[in-house]
Formats: structure tokens, sequence, C-alpha cells
């Protein structure tokens, strides 16, 4: 008979590995590069989140960093992303997130690099994906990377949506699972190349109200 106890440790396995496969279809697809992008999952009341400086094409489960949720507590070997904040914020402020995608996806951020202010929605909605579950896209203005200021603004906007863009950086997604964040962050990189090829003002743009 399973015990209550393996069948916890078999679902966190999954969630870990679940976590793996993202980081290799960021690598795979090119929605990050070199050392760039972090992933993390929650787990109970854990977090376990990329290392600072990994390679998410060969990061392994074991360098996985655990930190806990309540008070951001590292209870594990390794040094999280120096991002992790933005992370755990968000945690905090939402129950209902499981995984959490950041990566410096090019559509993406060349869409970030057209305004330095924030903004309620940079970019038009033109793919039925996008209107069905992300509906609005904002933005935060510049802030330094790892810094608490930029964790800080992220995790007020991912509060109330399910993604935000950071000016002239990336896009972090937060969604149930770490799957289903990623395909957000695959939508959206979509939606900002067509944005990109027929302009951010828009031709016929859709409604997510009429969706």
């Amino acid at each position: 008979m399973i015990t209550d106890t393996s069948m916890n440790k078999d679902q966190d396995k999954k969630e870990l590995s679940e976590l793996i496969y993202v980081c290799r279809k960021l690598r795979e697809k090119g929605l990050v590069n070199a050392t760039h992008g972090n992933i993390s999952v929650r787990v109970g009341d854990v977090m376990y989140i990329t290392p600072t400086g990994c390679d998410l094409e060969s990061v392994t489960e074991d360098e996985l960093v655990a930190v806990k949720i309540a008070d951001g507590t590292v209870i594990s070997d390794g040094k999280p992303s120096k991002e992790w904040e933005m992370h755990l914020l968000t945690y905090q402020e939402r129950p209902d997130v499981g995984g959490i995608v950041h990566a410096h996806s090019p559509k993406s951020v060349a869409v970030g690099c057209f305004y330095e202010n924030e903004s309620k929605n940079i970019v038009p909605c033109y793919t039925l994906s996008f209107a069905l579950f992300t509906k609005t896209l904002p933005m935060v203005g510049y802030y330094k990377a790892g810094s608490y200021e930029l964790a800080t603004h992220a995790a007020a906007v991912l509060k109330d949506h399910p993604a935000v863009l950071l000016a002239h950086h990336g896009l972090i997604t937060a969604q149930k699972s770490v799957r289903s964040a990623y395909y957000r962050l695959e939508e959206i990189e979509e939606n900002c190349g067509i944005a990109l090829s027929i302009g951010l003002t828009g031709r016929d743009k859709l409604d997510p109200a009429r969706i």
C-alpha cells in the first residue's frame, strides 16, 4: 500500500522534474541564452529555484535551491538566483501560484525597449491565446536586476496579473504550475512578435472582453 508520505514524495519529484523540463524547453526554443533566466516551483511551503549563474540547459534537480516561502530562509546548499526575491514575494502574495518563469525572451524584451515608463498594457492583443489567458501585459520601468526594488515592483503587478514585462529586461509569468507559466510565456512571446511585425499601436486588435 502506498502511504501518504510516499505519495507526497512522488508529487514533489514530479514538480521538480517539471521545472527541469521547462528549463530545457526555454533553451531549446531560444527564449533564454547563456546563464540568464530563472525558474521556480512551489512545493508545499518551500520554493525551489534555479541557482545563480546556472545554465538552464544543464542544471539538475540536485542543484535547485530550496527557500522557505514564509521567511525567505535558504534551507539547502547552493545560492539561489539573484532574482529570488521576485519569486518569493509573488508566492507570498499569490497562494494560487505554483510556478514562476522569468526569461529574457527576445521579442518580449524588444517590446520592453520601446518605453521607459510603467504601463498598464504595453502591447496590443493580437492572438486568441493572448486574449484568453493574458488579456493585458503590464510593464514596470527599469530597475537593477536582482534588486529588491525590482522584486517589489514586479510582485505588486503579479498580484493581479498572470504576467509582467520588465523594461529592457524580460518577462515574468506566474501560474498554477510551472508548465502553465512556460506556456503563458510562449504565448506572450508570439503576441509580441506579431506586434513588432505590424505595429505596437495595432491594426485589428482583439478585445479580451468579447472573446
